[in-house]
């Protein structure tokens, strides 16, 4: 108990450490190096990020713009440079100051640079190509200059749903992504930052989940069935027991958010956008969170198994064994993962998203734990851990 008191301290220290990090930084003159709004994005710094001669770029201008959880710009090039698209895709610290503050607490805008790194020049799924990634931790500034898809790649909302045979190539490329980062020695060198957060700021996550799951009062609240209600306040009554459960799950990367707002497609083929929840964990998380989100449920139902045992044949090919069981009760449980996402960013309300947006992930979420009973499959499993 006192280690946890501790742990929560030094939470709240750390959002008070980063939220003055964030007000100092839009205040003070410097940090050129990573932009903090789209129009310091100028010829110079583009000619930075691509290595070029100064004069080189023309110029740049900013063809649209807006902020949620990260700031997002496009980008129109003027250049005879070779190497430099037309159009590119600027993403950076968000412009409300909260925003701005969660981003730095989590470390999201650090998460992404570290997974554009590690997915390098030839990523093992459809991604926008990376011209530039970096971070500046005093400042508390991060930057990713990709690729434009606006013109080449189809997009989907979060409302939207797949159909099975897009489900099964979604499912094929996170194996993919899976497969290329399996048990990598990695996670102990260049990646060691995606594996944990600080305590400080998991004790910080329980907070911020015991204030929007304790007593729910939002949307959300009349969608969550009553005994559903009770059986997520293992979400920060237990956090650290399941971290510790799917932490002894062998390890890949996963990208962490895989919804249909973080997906394109190219033809038929998937790619993944949004790193900023990267981290190290169970590959199966990954695909019980896609197919909560973004199968409509009376078809998920119909097609999950042949899901998973997909994702496992394709893992058998890659000379990974996975226990098909297993996986299958691993990826009943995770269904919980969505679960936490959709409820919190409800309860979050508009400051978030929409309602009429994220009442559909409530509704998918709910139906999926209901089918599977994902809390109490999650509850024996981390009690069968822990003996």
């Amino acid at each position: 108990m006192a280690t946890r008191s501790l742990f929560t301290a030094l939470g709240l220290g750390m959002a008070m450490t980063e939220a003055v990090r964030a007000g100092l930084d839009r205040s003070l003159p410097g940090g050129g190096s990573i932009p903090l709004r789209a129009h310091q994005a100028n010829t110079q710094w583009l000619e930075a990020a691509f290595g070029l001669a100064p004069g080189t770029v023309r110029s740049v201008s900013v063809v649209d713009e807006h902020s949620g959880t990260a700031a997002r710009a496009r980008l129109a090039v003027d250049t005879d440079a070779a190497d430099v698209p037309g159009h590119l895709f600027l993403k950076f610290a968000p412009h409300h100051y909260s925003q701005h503050v969660l981003m730095n607490v989590f470390g999201l805008g650090a998460r992404e640079v570290f997974a554009y790194h590690a997915l390098g020049e030839r990523p093992p799924v459809l991604t926008p190509r990376c011209y530039a990634a970096s971070v500046n931790r005093f400042r508390g500034r991060a930057v990713v200059l990709l690729e434009d898809l606006s013109s080449t790649a189809r997009f989907r909302t979060v409302r939207d749903s797949v159909t099975p045979t897009e489900a099964e190539a979604v499912v094929d490329a996170l194996a993919d992504l899976h497969i290329a980062f399996w048990e990598t020695a990695r996670f102990s060198g260049d990646l060691k930052p995606l594996v944990a957060r600080a305590p400080a700021a998991d004790r910080l996550g329980d907070l911020i989940r015991r204030r929007l799951l304790g007593t729910m009062k939002g949307e959300a609240a009349n969608l969550v069935p009553e005994p559903m209600k009770r059986q997520c306040r293992m979400f920060f009554e237990r956090s650290r027991d399941i971290d510790a459960f799917w932490a002894a799950l062998p390890q890949t990367l996963i990208h962490g958010d895989p919804h249909l707002g973080n997906l394109f497609f190219k033809g038929d083929s998937p790619g993944l956008l949004d790193w900023q929840n990267a981290m190290s964990g169970t590959g199966i998380r990954d695909v019980a969170y896609f197919a909560a989100a973004s199968v409509e449920p009376e078809v998920l139902r119909k097609i999950e198994r042949g899901l998973v045992e997909r994702y496992a044949a394709r893992l058998d090919a890659a000379n990974i064994r996975a226990d098909l069981d297993d996986l299958w009760v691993w990826y009943g449980a995770a269904m919980t993962e969505f679960f936490l996402a959709a409820v919190c960013t409800a309860e979050a309300g508009d400051t978030m998203q929409p309602f009429e947006i994220s009442r559909v992930g409530v509704e998918r979420c709910v139906a999926s734990v209901a089918a599977h009973d994902s809390f109490t499959l999650l509850a024996n499993l981390v009690d069968s851990n822990r003996t």
